[in-house]
């Protein structure tokens, strides 16, 4: 049902039914998610000029009236909600988390990504035996399991087939962070599919997560510390400078070779 960018509300028809019914559920959202007085009557301003030669089967464009609405100052948003009750109105763009989501789960095989696809979802959404994470949480976690599942997806169709021995051999080539973050992520990912019977055993099982693995800390070498002082051209940089030198100075566990006293002659 196409609607003229023309038609204007001195031709709206109030007395359609179905315009009686949108008001009659507007009314309701206005009382149970607390729209403002002037927002209902602008949503009913536009239904009336929206709903203006519908008749029973057709569907209303989100795309065709959301510039209309917008010329004209009225709410597109709260709008479509209504419509939405009614169940008359289709949204034709597709949601960009959608589209992340697709292009995430690109290049695997088909049984792996609709397995990897239902457990984000479950994180983002929640279950029946799950609550629901941020969706940020969600997405952070199937990047993190993306490339396992890519190169398990160059073996197996399934989840269900990737052994205990498949995840030690792909997490053997990770260290420090990258292996905690990427461990806790599979686990997550095995043990919803357990959950929901989409494989016999959960394969990181008894593997452990372990601490993030931290450099050890190293002393500063003279050439190092010469250049330190050569950069520090300012007053600012040189105070930086100093407080790092006496915050390295009072640790007596740190081999700081940092000069306090050629730094402080500096400064001065």
């Amino acid at each position: 049902m196409q609607r003229s960018a023309g038609l204007g509300l001195a031709d709206a028809d109030l007395a359609s039914p179905w315009l009686a019914w949108a008001e009659h559920l507007a009314h309701r959202l206005v009382e149970t998610r607390g729209w403002e007085r002037n927002i209902r009557f602008a949503v009913n301003r536009a239904l009336a000029l929206v709903l203006t030669g519908y008749v029973e089967g057709d569907v209303i464009r989100h795309t065709e009236i959301f510039a209309l609405l917008r010329a004209l100052d009225l709410p597109a948003g709260h709008t479509v909600t209504v419509l939405d009750e009614m169940g008359i109105c289709e949204d034709e763009s597709e949601p960009s988390s959608e589209r992340w989501l697709a292009e995430r789960l690109e290049g695997l095989a088909p049984g792996i990504r609709w397995e990897a696809e239902r457990w984000t979802r479950v994180l983002r959404d929640g279950g029946p035996r799950s609550l629901p994470r941020r969706e940020g949480t969600a997405w952070l976690y199937l990047n993190r399991v993306g490339p396992a599942l890519l190169e398990w997806s160059n073996l197996y169709d399934h989840l269900r087939e990737v052994t205990r021995n498949d995840v030690l051999t792909y997490i053997r080539t990770l260290h420090g962070h990258q292996r905690h973050d990427q461990l806790v992520a599979l686990r997550s990912l095995f043990t919803c599919a357990k959950r929901n019977g989409l494989i016999f055993r959960n394969p990181t099982s008894r593997i452990k997560v372990g601490q993030y693995e931290y450099a050890v800390l190293q002393p500063l070498v003279p050439e190092q510390v010469d250049r330190l002082v050569a950069t520090a051209a300012t007053p600012a940089t040189r105070l930086i400078l100093a407080f790092v030198a006496v915050h390295a100075a009072r640790s007596p566990r740190s081999p700081a070779a940092c000069s306090t006293t050629s730094t402080s002659a500096t400064v001065g």
